[in-house]
């Protein structure tokens, strides 16, 4: 996967930068995406305006999750980061995922037994 880096912007009350996390996808691994998918049920998302219903009916599991992507976000940074932001993030990990994945050969040569 390439070496991408996903930004999530956190403001203050006066809408300024106060904070900005960073992740690469190469730190992000199965298990978080394992939940992401899970929380958000992708397979009835049809458009944007689905993932945003969904994203903000399950904030708490969401954060929970891309708190482990951005370990240097607080709890308290969620409630200052834009969602217009977020979703991108949230697709960019997705999609970033999947293409890793279909990138992986599947050749059973490749294959590492113990």
């Amino acid at each position: 996967m390439n070496d991408t880096i996903l930004k999530i912007n956190v403001y203050d009350d006066k809408d300024e930068i106060k904070k900005t996390v960073e992740a690469h996808f190469v730190e992000i691994r199965f298990g978080i995406i394992k939940k992401l998918l899970a929380v958000l049920e992708v397979d009835q998302i049809d458009d944007t305006s689905e993932l945003l219903k969904i994203l903000y009916g399950s904030w708490k599991a969401v954060t929970d999750v891309l708190t482990k992507v951005f370990p240097d976000m607080d709890e308290e940074d969620w409630d200052g980061v834009k969602l217009s932001e977020l979703l991108p993030v949230v697709i960019a990990i997705l999609k970033g995922s999947f293409a890793h994945i279909l990138s992986i050969p599947t050749d059973s040569k490749n294959v590492i037994a113990e």
